[in-house]
Parts: C-alpha cells; structure tokens; sequence
C-alpha cells in the first residue's frame, strides 16, 4: 500500500492553518436517546439522489458493462471521483472546509475540460479499488502509483506525476547524505505498515542483510512515524518526497536522501474503459500543452516543471494479476444524533462529559461483513479528538444493501475548545475502507474543580484486587496497607519471596498471561507471619492482538545503566504503549522497535507493553533487577 496516510505534516497544518473536515450529512436530522445495543443492523434505506461535495453515497453498484461508462458520465453530466484527503500538497481540506490540493485541482479542470462536474467523495485510502470496483466512484485520484496490485483491478491514464521518495532526518544529527540503501543500515528507520516502503525495506534492506531487523520501526500511522523522528525515537522516515517537503516547514526535520524508490501517479478508473480513458488523457495532455499542470506544480508543489506527461499503455485484463474475494465499500448514511451542521454549530459539551456518537452507514460493497469488521478512530485536529472512544464492532451480519447503526461510547476532552474526530471502516484483517465519518464538539470552559476529600487508612492488614477474573492480555492493580510491621514481601506463588520486598503501603499492577496466585507476606513487630493470598483467573483471548515477542535485557543492571527493549505486535492494533512501572515510556510506540530505558532506583523495574484493538487489549511484562 502508498505511504499514505496521517503522517504528522497533515497534523500540523491542521494545527497551522485550521485544516478542520467536515462530515455530516445536510439530509441527517437527530434521533432520539440511541437504544442500548450499541449498534444494530437495519434494513435498505431509501435511495437519495447524490448532491456535489461530501454528500452521503447511497446509490447501488452501477452494473455498467465495459466501456460504457464514458456515456453515463456525458448522459448524467457528473463525474464520481474517490479521493482519500489526508496528504497534503495532493489532497486535504482547507480552512473553510473544502477540498483542495494539487489533485484536487487538477480533477476539477479535468472536468471543466470533459464539460461535467465532478463529484468528489473522501474514502479510505485502502478502499478506493474497491470504491471503483463497486460503482462508488468512477475515477480516482489521490497521489496514486501504477502497481501491479492495483493493475489487477484497474486501468489507468497516463502519468501526470513522477514522484520519488524521501528519506527524512531531523535537524542537527550527524547523519549525512543518504544515496545507497547500504547508507540506511547503521540507523533505525521508520515506516508506516503495510506502505510500499515497508515493502521495500524488507526487500532491500531486511533480506538481504544490509539492516538488522530491529532496525526498521513498523507504525501503525505515518503520523506516529514522524512525530517519533522529532521526539528522537527513531533516526530516519522514510516517505513521499512531496509531504516531506512540506514537513519540513513545519517540523526541524530535514531531508537527507531521495529517490531510492520512485513512483508514478495516475488517475484510476474501472478497467476496459478505453473511452473515459482516452477522453481523460486528452484533458490531460491540452492542460499540459496549455501550462496548466506547470502552474498546479508552482502552487502546490512549489515545482517549476513536472516534466513530460508519461504515456501508460493498460495491462490486458488477467495479465497484472486476478482480484482475489469480494469488495469492501462502505456509504455514509447520516448522523443519528449530535447533528454538527458540517461543523459550523457543534454540540456544545462539560469538560469530561460522556456521551454517545451515533452513525448510519450502508454496506454497498460485495462483501458481507462479519464481527470482525469494525468502526475505528483514524485522527483528529487536537490529540484529544477520539475523546476516549475505542473501536465498534460489527455485532451479527450485515449483507451487502443493508445499513447499519454505529454507536461509541465518548468522553468529552477536559480542555476547552473544539474537538473533531475522524473515524473509518476496517475490515477483519485491519485494512480501511469507505467514506469517513466524524464527531465533532465544542468544549465549554470547565467548572471550579472540588477537592478529593482525604481517605483514612486501615488499621489492619488490607489486601484487595480490582477484579479477579480477566481475559487474556489485561491487567489489575492490587492494593494493600499494613500496619505495625517489619516487613512486607508482595510477589506471585512459587517465586523466591525475598527477591520481592515492598512497602506497608502500597499498590501493583500486575498482567498475568495464566491463572495466578499472589501472596502478600507480612512480618509483624513481634516476628510473626502472615500470608494473604489472591487468585487471578485469567480467560483465554482469541481476538486480542498478539504480542509475537518482547524482551528487556540485560536482566539485572545497576541503577543508572539501560536496558534495550525490544517487542513485536501483530494482528488488529489501534495503539501500543510501553510503561515501567506505571511510567509511560511510549504513547504510540509502533508495531515493532526497540528503544532504551536507564531505571534509576534500586529494586525491580516492571516492563510492560500494551497492545489495544478492537479485539481487546493484549500486555506482556518483564521484571528487571535494579541493584544499588
């Protein structure tokens, strides 16, 4: 896949230039109270004719035969293009609102030049073959490259863009020029999952040895990727060149190396439409001819000249590979509540106020979507913005034609202020799909907070747990307060309780992956034992994501030396965080990496990573020994 997608440029000129989306439907009108189900599958909504601009989808597959697409597009007098407006300079959403960009642009002339207008939706990056396979849109454009994988399913126009890669440093390190991949073996570099820069560092780097493994950091988002390289958490980004030129106008990060990995972009459309085909590379070539695309590249770009228009010639159906299963396309429907008028009167919400989002949303693809399939939290303009929500997923079956009720459960954000974010469709193997959807609210100023009244301690032994039966990959927290001791040992059945001394009051986290028993072992004044204890069911997690590997090394270290932590995450993930001993060492540490810690007090230092999705959340610990 494109390393598309939510790098931390796109974060920033949100923040710069109030590059706010707006999402809700004009025709979505508020419901009352969402019932308790948090989602429900309803029956086909009613068709609605399509209006320009953001408007919800709701027609079904065109069924159009091959090469007819050009005279329904002239008949109806609108063009459906699918973009994914989350890459600036190519496509984004502007300060009022609107789509714009380099591709943004460039369409809109297309259709000036084809004498249609052109209705563009904003779809997953990852569902715009699909989107075209089913008839939601019929062009696409979104900083595409020509690859083998989307040849399978799609033709293309001739290439208005040749893009290379950049390779991204930040400001005053001492790395130098990167020309050859054997230059990026000696750094940690960064890459989003599932990119085509993934792929090629594996190919390039991984395979053949020239960078070890734990060298590559694997994101779930390009934004984590970049906002990692600022923080110094990893070395290198690998990326577009054209979004890392405008990162570095708003980051002090640097490129140090380009054109390792070029690519070429082109617009998509259903395959064997020879006639739209040939109808788009003539608008292209006149905008050419006439300066046009020159004065695109100077104020997108900041380029003098894009060169030449490259000529593609289509593969013939069967040659670039055969789609394999049905398509993914999702429509949204409407808002079932808190209605934001596209932003311009969001609901007005307490700093810390919970409440439920809902959204309707209809299944116009080919594929039926199961449990597995969810609604997901992508970004927002604030950090904040997914308001505490976790992802909903699918409950029964919802068939091809049918919409369906998503509700999350949210937290308003304790800041002032106005809070957007933005969620997709994911399918059962995590890859995003369908138009986005949006909350958006305004905070109001908090109240006068009340102070905590002050609790009493016990006077006797006081050992409790939060809970003592868990799933798989979850933690609880154990408390205790002991009076009149000499010594306090907290540590699980079948350990060296000398190795685990603690204080009279205290608390643990604890991330068992089986059934275990905890032991509190009091010495009291006099010399006596006491021993409570504590068992912890824990219950077998299927869908939570797995943690393939984590390891802290050395084992024992004196205080003030590092450890290296190193761990692997698959399956669906939203967010991994490593902690020491409750400490967050990383928010949105990604799939895979290392990264150093140097424990400072003497005792034992508690590693755990957390690994959240829509299955549930998975941890592992380690314990490391802290001498003096």
């Amino acid at each position: 896949m494109e390393m598309k997608r939510y790098l931390a440029l796109v974060l920033a000129l949100v923040m710069v230039v109030g590059l706010l989306v707006a999402c809700s439907s004009p025709e979505a009108t508020p419901t009352a109270e969402p019932p308790s189900d948090a989602a429900t599958a309803e029956p086909p909504a009613p068709e609605t004719e399509a209006t320009p601009t953001r408007s919800p989808i709701t027609d079904e597959t065109t069924g159009e035969t091959p090469n007819q697409l050009w005279a329904k597009i002239q008949s109806e007098g609108k063009m459906l293009v699918a973009t994914s407006a989350d890459y600036p300079p190519f496509e984004y959403y502007d300060g009022n609102y609107q789509l714009d960009g380099f591709d943004i642009a460039l369409i809109k002339a297309i259709g000036e030049e084809l004498g249609v207008l052109v209705d563009i939706q904003d779809v997953a990056f990852d569902g715009l073959d699909d989107a075209l396979l089913v008839g939601q849109a019929e062009v696409a454009i979104a900083a595409l490259s020509i690859t083998p994988e989307r040849e399978a399913v799609a033709d293309f126009s001739n290439v208005y863009y040749i893009g290379e890669d950049a390779i991204l440093a930040a400001e005053g390190t001492d790395i130098g020029e990167i020309r050859t991949e054997a230059d990026l073996a000696p750094y940690t570099l960064g890459v989003q999952s599932r990119s085509v820069y993934e792929d090629w560092a594996r190919e390039q780097l991984i395979e053949t040895g020239l960078m070890p493994e734990e060298n590559l950091f694997i994101y779930a988002t390009g934004e984590q990727a970049v906002t990692d390289l600022v923080a110094g958490r990893v070395q290198l980004v690998m990326l577009d060149l054209a979004p890392a030129e405008v990162a570095e106008q708003f980051f002090d990060v640097e490129i140090v190396g380009q054109g390792l990995h070029r690519q070429r972009f082109a617009i998509a459309m259903p395959q064997g439409e020879d006639t739209l085909r040939r109808e788009i590379n003539k608008a292209l070539t006149k905008l050419q001819n006439e300066g046009f695309l020159t004065d695109l590249a100077q104020q997108y770009l900041d380029l003098s000249n894009l060169g030449p228009i490259e000529e593609v010639t289509p593969v013939p159906p069967g040659e670039g590979g055969v789609p394999v299963g049905c398509a993914d396309a999702m429509a949204f429907v409407g808002d079932l509540n808190l209605d934001d008028n596209n932003m311009s009167a969001p609901p007005q919400m307490s700093p810390g106020q919970a409440f439920r989002k809902g959204w309707r949303v209809k299944n116009i693809g080919t594929c039926t979507w199961n449990n597995g399939y969810r609604l997901a939290y992508v970004s927002g303009n604030v950090a904040a913005a997914q308001m505490g929500g976790t992802s909903a997923s699918i409950v029964g079956q919802v068939a091809p034609g049918q919409t369906y009720d998503f509700w999350v459960d949210l937290v308003a954000p304790s800041f002032p202020g106005v809070d957007q974010g933005f969620w997709e469709m994911r399918t059962d193997q995590d890859v995003p799909f369908g138009q986005r959807v949006w909350v958006g609210i305004q905070v109001s100023p908090p109240p006068t907070p009340v102070p905590i009244p002050t609790q009493t301690p016990s006077p006797s032994i006081s050992f409790t747990v939060d809970r003592t039966t868990i799933k798989e990959g979850e933690c609880v927290t154990f408390s205790w307060n002991v009076q009149n001791i000499q010594a306090v040992w907290f540590y699980p059945d079948g350990q060296d309780y000398s190795r685990y001394p603690t204080t009279g009051q205290n608390s643990s986290v604890q991330c068992p992956r089986t059934t275990t028993t905890y032991n509190l072992r009091v010495q009291r004044t006099d010399g006596s034992i006491e021993i409570r204890q504590i068992t912890i069911v824990v219950e077998p997690s299927n869908a939570a994501p797995k943690i393939t590997s984590f390891a802290v090394a050395p084992p024992s270290v004196p205080a003030g030396q590092c450890v290296q932590i190193s761990w692997r995450v698959e399956g669906g993930v939203d967010r991994v965080v490593i902690s020491r001993d409750s400490l967050v060492l990383w928010d949105g540490a990604p799939l895979a990496g290392t990264t150093n810690d140097c424990p400072s007090s003497p005792g034992f230092a508690i590693y755990v990573v957390e690994a959240s999705g829509p299955g549930g959340t998975a941890r592992l610990q380690q314990n490391v020994s802290v001498t003096e």
